[in-house]
């Protein structure tokens, strides 16, 4: 863990937005008819319409406040911190899940891929030179890691904020999606 005195190193202005305490307020929001409900339910449909869910946070917008170059600078001095569970895509906490402490977050390394030029023949189809993410080359081989990291992570904030002693994990898939899950999950 980061000690306090450590952030002494950083710049004034950014230094207490370095350690994520932004947490949001976060609900399920109906895409069908607008309804909110409780996050720390495990819902996958609208009880109401059974229509599809997203995640909402309500105060998302207050995040506007802070410039963008400002939340660049923070994001780029946080890759600095000796905190493992800001490694991962969980560096952008404030902007993916702020729900989950950063004491539930699972990090295998996610996320850290190689950029690779494209092949002469695929930039001479598409028109133009261009880079590709090598996914292949996360934790699991999988590209699913990155959605999974947050997938897991809340699982395991789940688990702990409900003291359940034993959690089967459950997932149908026909590779990538179980690869990544169970990985994950054999750290919670």
């Amino acid at each position: 863990m980061t000690e306090k005195s450590d952030l002494e190193k950083f710049p004034l202005e950014i230094r207490d937005k370095l350690i994520p305490d932004y947490t949001g307020d976060v609900v399920y929001e109906c895409i069908g008819c607008g309804k909110e409900f409780d996050i720390n339910q495990f819902l996958y449909t609208c009880p109401e319409c059974k229509s599809l869910l997203r995640l909402n946070d309500r105060n998302f917008y207050s995040l506007k406040s802070i410039k963008g170059k400002t939340w660049q600078e923070i994001f780029d001095y946080r890759k600095m911190l000796n905190l493992e569970s800001l490694k991962g895509i969980f560096l952008f906490k404030e902007l993916l899940f702020p729900t989950i402490p950063l004491d539930d977050v699972i990090y295998l390394g996610e996320g850290h891929t190689p950029i690779v030029r494209a092949n002469p023949d695929l930039q001479r189809i598409v028109g133009m030179d261009f880079y590709v993410k090598n996914d292949g080359l996360n934790p699991s081989a999988s590209f699913k890691d990155r959605g999974m990291a947050s997938a897991i992570s809340y699982i395991n904030y789940s688990i702990k904020s409900r003291d359940l002693k034993e959690v089967l994990g459950i997932c149908a898939s026909t590779g990538d999606t179980s690869a990544a899950a169970a990985l994950l999950k054999s750290l919670c």
